[in-house]
């Protein structure tokens, strides 16, 4: 059940990527839309948690937990920012491949330290070749339809962005286990949910305040292009709750295989006022490549 979870939040969250493209189509600057959407999310997640009555030890997280238990939003809006970066430097493909591949080595690497609290998992052939399998897969899908890189410049420039671009995928590994781990010492994934999501918010303020942003509004946001927020906070929620069942590396892989899953679907059918992408032949074997990779990963060792 856990695995079904993990697939179906990752499958809302292309979702999640078109309606927060909507909103930020209509703000005019993306690092404003972004706030809208940690402030909608946090919001939401603070009203269920009075309404459920769940508690929110932070006190007592904070004396008893290391540094570093609060770092899950932070590491969200690293991985936000430097996607916005690489994009006009690298191309859209490689901006989606290296943050991805970077996550699913990101989550093996942990999974094999047993870091951030986690327990260790050994590391054999099965799950290496499942991770690399999910990351082929994932190309497969992605590559032929984005757009060409852009020149980046002498090769030693190229080399550090595409080593950035790998750094932030890592980073969205290590958000996925240290929500999982705030999840399971605060005794509620809920609580950690709203905490990574206010310590986003905290920094997107922050960033937006030195940057100056003010918004350039076009036309009308329809209403539900202000939800994003709210699917982005269910998505946070469940990963902090499926982590410490699954182990890091099997929870980012079946997130992984719901993206492409839901996103192969709003491409064919052209949601959110995007180009439709029928489905190939090509792009199906890359979804069936990730699924053959999370059972790799699930049962090897």
């Amino acid at each position: 059940m856990a695995v079904v979870l993990a697939v179906v939040v990752g499958a809302i969250i292309p979702i999640q990527t078109g309606v927060n493209t909507r909103l930020a189509r209509h703000i005019g600057v993306t690092l404003l839309a972004s706030l809208v959407s940690f402030g909608v999310g946090t919001l939401g997640l603070g009203i269920v948690l009075l309404a459920t009555r769940t508690p929110l030890p932070l006190r007592a997280t904070a004396e008893s937990q290391p540094w570093w238990i609060w770092v899950g939003g932070l590491c969200g809006l690293i991985f936000l920012t430097m996607n916005m970066v690489l994009l006009p430097r690298i191309g859209a493909s490689a901006t989606v491949i290296l943050p991805l591949f970077g996550q699913v080595v990101g989550g093996l690497v942990i999974d094999l330290l047993g870091a951030f609290g986690t327990t260790p998992r050994p590391l054999t052939i099965g799950r290496v070749v499942g991770v690399l399998l999910v990351a082929l897969g994932a190309v497969l899908v992605n590559l032929r339809h984005r757009s060409a890189p852009a020149s980046s410049g002498p090769t030693w420039k190229t080399a550090i962005l595409w080593a950035a671009g790998i750094g932030a995928g890592v980073l969205g590994a290590v958000q996925a286990t240290v929500n999982g781990r705030l999840g399971t010492v605060m005794g509620s994934p809920l609580a950690a949910a709203l905490v990574s999501f206010a310590v986003g918010l905290a920094g997107l303020v922050l960033i937006n305040l030195v940057a100056r942003n003010r918004p350039r509004p076009v036309g009308r946001a329809p209403w539900w292009s202000y939800l994003g927020g709210l699917i982005g906070a269910g998505f946070v929620f469940s990963i902090a709750y499926v982590t410490p069942i699954l182990g890091t590396s099997l929870a980012i892989s079946a997130t992984l295989l719901g993206q492409i899953t839901g996103g192969l679907a709003l491409d064919h059918f052209g949601a959110f006022g995007f180009p439709a992408r029928h489905l190939s032949r090509r792009r199906l074997l890359g979804a069936g490549l990730v699924l053959l990779g999370v059972v790799l990963v699930r049962f090897s060792g």
